[in-house]
Parts: structure tokens; sequence; C-alpha cells
């Protein structure tokens, strides 16, 4: 697991609001789906999958042949020469979504106007904010000096 270079996972709107999927099916194809964006497939095993999420390899496999069945994996397999031992399994996402190759980071919106035209209309605007500094001041002197009078 140490070799997967791993710092954490986006898992899209797309993924997330996905009924389809159990909620650790999201987790390992939002894995899949990071780590096969530059080869269009990944050699994520089973092994590192459960030690990655603390749940058994028999488990995972279920949910990577879930995944499977639902058409949004496709697996390879590789096998040794002249025997049946699988040498490397290929986890290829099918149903790839565009965000992974239209968008490398989320994206940043770019406001045409001034902030204050685009939010004067906000309830939490300035005014309001410099109001609510303006009493806790105001609370925090005539606190200190009731204290007083009572000591």
């Amino acid at each position: 697991m140490s070799n997967l270079n791993l710092k954490g996972i986006w898992i899209p709107i797309e993924i997330l609001t996905n009924e389809k999927l159990s909620d650790k099916e999201k987790i390992i194809y939002a894995i899949i789906l990071y780590l096969s964006k530059e080869n269009n497939y990944c050699y994520l095993t089973n092994k590192t999958i459960s030690e990655l999420l603390n749940i058994s390899i028999t488990q995972v496999s279920k949910l990577v042949n879930s995944l499977k069945d639902k058409k949004y994996v496709d697996i390879e397999l590789i096998y040794k020469e002249n025997s049946k031992q699988v040498e490397i399994r290929k986890l290829i996402p099918i149903n790839k979504n565009t965000y992974l190759t239209k968008v490398k980071y989320p994206l940043q919106q770019n406001f045409n106007t001034p902030i204050e035209e685009k939010f004067k209309d906000n309830k939490y605007n300035n005014k309001n904010i410099n109001k609510c500094n303006s009493t806790r001041q105001d609370y925090k002197k005539s606190a200190t000096r009731v204290g007083r009078l009572l000591w």
C-alpha cells in the first residue's frame, strides 16, 4: 500500500448521488477512476483495497465483482506464461465520467462584477457583520463593568 501514492480521494457528485452503488462501491469506484487517469486502467489489488478501507478481502472481491456486474468497471486478467495463475489484474473503468477527462481540478468561478454588487442583497453582508462585532464588543465591555461591580 505504500507505493499507492494516494493522498486522498475526491468523489464527484455523479458518483456520490448514484443510488445504484453502495457507499463502499462509490469509494472503490472513485479510487479506481483516480488511479486510472493516466493509463485508463489501474492495478489495484483486493488486498490493497481491504487494507485501505479496513474490510475483508472477500468483501472487496464481492464489491469489485458487483461494480463489474453493474457495468462500471471491466476486469482484464493477465496470466503468467503457461499457467493459470494471475500475474496482473487490470481494473478498467467503463462508464468513465467526463469530469476526469475534462477537468483536472475543481472549477473556479470568475466573477465579472464586484463582490459588493454580487452579494448586496445577502443577509450576511459586511454591514451586518460589523453590527454583530460592535454588539459583541459592547457586550464584553458591559460584562466587564458588571463583573467589577460584583467583586
